[in-house]
């Protein structure tokens, strides 16, 4: 009888290893933000895009070069913090740079700063037509980015590189959130000037 129920004892134990084991070698699901589906993106994943869409930003006629910073907005449905003001998000339909967000967009914001050809530069229409093909290429090829801003403003380049160096040696994106949010204000104010 004391046989019996070793036996049985191991051969359970054996099946919760079993069971435990297929446990362990599922993926983990992505991380998902409640109320909206939205997929939250890595740092790395983050570094990764903005190669890409530096890339993509040279391929335009006219771009010498290009840097990138990809940084998360909030969900405007689901509260938590703004990465960016570092303030709790009251759940508006509005961001706290006053622009009207879309609940079906994405969740990035990427910062481009691309500097132009010499030729090109001195033609407003060239410039603003430059942008604007710059936008449309990296919102096209990312469904996960709700907006770009793109500036061509000597300053502001150099603050984007400054950033851009610090995530490409692995420093988190929230190590440099008061930049980031500078940067924001910034491309925000020359976009409505």
């Amino acid at each position: 009888m004391q046989k019996k129920a070793i036996l049985m004892i191991c051969v359970l134990c054996g099946l919760l290893v079993i069971i435990g084991c297929g446990q362990d070698a599922r993926k983990p699901a992505p991380d998902t933000s409640p109320n909206s589906g939205v997929q939250q993106t890595s740092d790395a994943e983050k570094r990764v895009m903005a190669n890409r869409f530096s890339n993509l930003a040279m391929e335009i006629d006219g771009v010498q070069k290009a840097t990138v910073v990809v940084a998360s907005r909030p969900d405007m449905n689901a509260g938590g913090v703004d990465p960016f003001s570092g303030l709790p998000n009251t759940g508006t339909q509005v961001d706290p740079a006053g622009v009207d967000t879309n609940p079906e967009a994405g969740n990035l914001v990427v910062m481009t700063g691309i500097n132009l050809s010499p030729t090109v530069s001195q033609d407003t229409n060239k410039v603003n037509s430059i942008k604007e093909q710059v936008k449309t290429k990296i919102k096209a090829d990312n469904s996960n980015v709700s907006e770009v801003l793109v500036t061509t403003n000597p300053d502001l380049i150099k603050k984007l590189q400054d950033v851009a160096a610090g995530i490409i040696q692995g420093q988190p994106v929230q190590s440099y959130t008061q930049d980031i949010n500078e940067l924001d204000r910034n491309l925000r104010a020359q976009k409505n000037s």
